[in-house]
């Protein structure tokens, strides 16, 4: 029998960090690996002069899960904000998801309500481009949305999965212009990386440190628990086998100007404009409203980041990314959970990622208390390689 007392993770983000609290609280010892020199992964706040600003683009907590509100705003002061998000077309400003009484403001109205009335009673769920017709007409779909998705991901929305609008492309008639409907939304107050600085609480972090499959004997004993938030890519040491979509964000602050637009985010679908969208994040704390100085994000896709995994309509990069996870099932050292966005390859949200990250703990804080005095046999251990893809 092998004595187990140390998790390790793989990724100091949200995720990750949310595992090492839950684990650190049950008394294990946690390692944490970043390849990074900061943590935080995607969710990251910087100041400028006590003004905020997302190197990684806006987030914002929301949820309809009250425990993990109750978590969130347990470990950090969260400030009521509620989420608006404008689009500009034909250089009006319109709520997004779209009010279908705000379109009477633009000039291609009269085709757009003949479209939306002699749409399908059921989508079309054949891939990204033909879900947004069948639910906003060709017309509104080409002003607002095509532009927009072929900058964003830099391919064909045809080639795209209808996942990736399911949840993000709508068409609202309730006046409700406030871009989440989850109950339970706000920002913290001291930024993101205060909130996974206290998720990490006691856990030994090591930045700047890669790590891949092959650093596991020198960081983790056999059999011992490894969670892993990194890109499987990357962890199997096979860079480009899945495709990502990154940002960047160029930043400008105005020391004169109190607030420079009409919401935190607002999308740019243009093919002229080059940038996605400008985020404001000053608008999610209210008190600073007033105060000269903001900082305004444009936010430019194509960098080589991972930020956003590719969900293409043949599935063909969900198959990679399940033969990723068939390997991690059969490791035999060591037995890994894959937990995140990024390690799971999938658009998840903030509360969604936190969740991952307590389950894959609970997972193993309940398989090392089964095995007694926290001692995990080889076959319990190899069992639980089968645990993956938690969230």
């Amino acid at each position: 029998m092998t004595t187990v007392n140390t998790v390790v993770i793989i990724g100091a983000g949200l995720s990750g960090a949310a595992a090492a609290w839950l684990l650190t609280r049950k008394g294990f010892r946690v390692e944490v690996y970043e390849k990074s020199n900061v943590i935080g992964g995607h969710v990251r706040t910087e100041w400028i002069h006590g003004i905020p600003y997302e190197p990684h683009g806006a987030h914002i907590f929301h949820t309809y899960d009250s425990s993990v509100w109750r978590l969130v705003s347990e470990t950090v002061e969260l400030v009521p904000y509620r989420h608006r998000v404008l689009t500009s077309v034909r250089d009006r400003l319109i709520s997004w998801p779209p009010q279908e009484n705000e379109l009477r403001e633009l000039s291609e109205f009269e085709d757009i309500v003949r479209e939306l009335a002699a749409r399908p009673a059921v989508r079309d769920h054949t891939n990204f481009e033909t879900y947004c017709i069948s639910l906003l007409g060709p017309t509104l779909y080409s002003v607002a949305v095509r532009g927009y998705t072929q900058k964003q991901w830099g391919r064909d929305p045809e080639t795209l999965s209808a996942d990736i609008a399911k949840g993000r492309v709508e068409l609202r008639t309730d006046n409700d212009v406030e871009f989440f409907r989850d109950p339970y939304q706000g920002w913290p107050r001291g930024g993101y990386a205060e909130l996974v600085e206290a998720f990490l609480g006691s856990a030994v972090i090591h930045l700047g440190r890669t790590v891949t499959v092959n650093d596991l004997s020198a960081i983790a004993r056999r059999y011992q628990p490894v969670i892993v938030t990194s890109a499987l890519d990357d962890f199997f040491e096979e860079p480009g086998a899945l495709p990502w979509r990154g940002i960047r964000t160029e930043s400008i602050y105005l020391p004169e100007v109190t607030l420079a637009q009409s919401a935190m985010v607002i999308n740019e679908p243009a093919d002229n404009v080059a940038w996605t969208r400008s985020i404001e994040t000053k608008w999610a704390l209210g008190e600073l409203h007033d105060r000269l100085g903001t900082i305004v994000q444009r936010e430019f896709p194509g960098a080589p980041a991972k930020h956003y995994p590719v969900l293409d309509s043949a599935g063909e990069y969900s198959r990679i990314q399940r033969s990723f996870e068939r390997r991690l099932a059969h490791y035999p050292r060591n037995p890994i959970y894959s937990v995140g966005r990024l390690a799971t390859y999938r658009y998840i949200n903030m509360d969604a990622a936190i969740v991952s990250g307590l389950h894959a703990a609970n997972q193993i804080a309940g398989l090392l208390t089964s095995a007694g005095d926290r001692t995990l046999r080889t076959d319990q251990a190899r069992a639980a390689c089968h645990i993956v893809s938690i969230c």
